[in-house]
């Protein structure tokens, strides 16, 4: 049953590679099969130098959690209840100190993703978007 399971969602990845969104419960198993790295805010490539950490995100039991460019970051969040619709709650992070300016971007990022509201896969990216910020694009990334 699970081999059959397994086959069954492949093969819906392989449809949705043209769709712009997929259902929640689709979206939320593809989610949940991968890691998520920023790799784009908006036109502008997010760029990991000088020892920056990449912002990593996982999402598991209707959470997201992962890396916010300084801090470990986790919050509630649904895909749906319609197609391409999300939410996210406020999140917690940890309380690391950082240069300024990975803390100005880390703060930056976590209100314009708890501010999505539009999910969006196109092959191997995920993005959310917002009314108060350019879109974050994230690149899929294998689980470890």
């Amino acid at each position: 049953m699970r081999v059959v399971h397994l086959i069954s969602l492949c093969a819906s990845a392989l449809v949705i590679g043209c769709v712009s969104a997929p259902a929640p419960d689709l979206m939320k198993q593809i989610a949940e099969r991968n890691r998520w790295e920023l790799a784009h805010w908006g036109n502008q490539p997010i760029s990991y130098e000088n020892d920056g950490e990449p912002v990593i995100l996982g999402f598991k039991d209707g959470k997201v959690s992962g890396h916010a460019g300084c801090n470990r970051y986790a919050a509630a969040m649904t895909f749906g209840p319609n197609t391409g619709e999300v939410s996210v709650s406020q999140g917690i992070t940890t309380r690391m100190a950082c240069e300024p300016k990975r803390m100005e971007f880390e703060a930056a990022f976590i209100r314009a993703f708890e501010g999505s509201t539009r999910y969006r896969l196109d092959g191997e990216s995920l993005s959310f978007e917002s009314a108060i910020a350019q879109p974050l694009e994230f690149y899929r990334r294998p689980l470890k």
